[in-house]
Formats: structure tokens, sequence, C-alpha cells
């Protein structure tokens, strides 16, 4: 017996990835926030999100919710006042989280979602699940599915001139 989907899922997370991959590359330390359209989930957008560790010694959850409200708001039309209401939902947002290590999601993915709930993005989207990219495959924190590819890129190194 076969499920309904529910609106945050993606049918293929691999094709969703890649697609992402394609459009802005995932490199080790990234976070990345795409949108998808909701009905065929491909991808419209992609942008790096500026991780909150980097200037500051520890986590702040309402810096990172102000970094993601900014990102979905640059990659989601706002929503349009009709006489019946407000525009109905038209994008999903999905961060992807790009990081050394196992593919097992973690508090570096676990933290998002509290940073997505307090976006207060006011867009025509919800936010999706978080994705861990790595070196070895990937993982949805929410969906538990995973693969090999796509993966991080070995960084490459330039050889010392002899």
């Amino acid at each position: 017996m076969t499920r309904s989907r529910e609106r945050w899922e993606l049918e293929d997370p691999e094709l969703v990835l890649q697609s992402i991959d394609d459009v802005c590359p995932l490199i080790c330390g990234r976070i990345v926030v795409a949108a998808l359209e909701l009905e065929t989930q491909e991808v419209v957008g992609a942008s790096v999100v500026p991780d909150p560790t980097e200037p500051q010694p520890c986590w702040d959850p309402y810096d990172a919710s102000a970094r993601l409200r900014g990102v979905a708001v640059d990659l989601v039309p706002e929503p349009r006042g009709t006489p019946r209401g407000w525009s109905p939902i038209t994008h999903l947002l999905v961060t992807v989280v790009c990081r050394e290590g196992r593919v097992i999601d973690t508090i570096a993915e676990h933290r998002w979602f509290q940073a997505w709930r307090y976006s207060n993005h006011l867009t025509s989207a919800i936010d999706g699940d978080v994705y861990v990219v790595t070196p070895h495959g990937w993982t949805g924190v929410m969906d538990q599915r995973g693969g090999h590819l796509p993966r991080l890129r070995p960084r490459l190194a330039l050889a010392p001139a002899r």
C-alpha cells in the first residue's frame, strides 16, 4: 500500500539534490537553500546562506532565522491578496547542509528546523526537509532516505612546485 506524500516530502530527493548541485554547487561548509515549485518539485533557484556560526563563537538561532528569511524572500515571490484571501502556497524551501563526516543527521542539521520556525519569511512557500550531504553521500533528516550520489567532491589540492 502506498501512502500519500506530505507537502514537504520530495518525490525523488536524489534528483532534487543533483539539480540543486547543478544550480549552486554543494561544497563542504556551505548551507544551501533551494526553492522548488511545489507541484512539479522543479528547482527554480538556490542560494548559499551565510553560516551563523562563522562570525560568532556559538549558534544564534535568531540570527540564523534572519538569514533564512533573507534568502526565502529573495527566492520566493511574496503572497498576493485576493478577494478570497491570500494566494496559495506555490513553493517548497529545502535546506542542504554540506559537511564532512558520516551520512547521519546531527545537531548541525536539526538546528535549522528551529531557525525556519522563527524565520517569519511570509512568502508563498513552506519550509521542507533538511538534507545533509557529505563526501560519502546524503540523507534527509525527516525523510530518512539516503544515497551515495550526489556527494561532496573531494577537495583538490595543488601539488607543490618543485
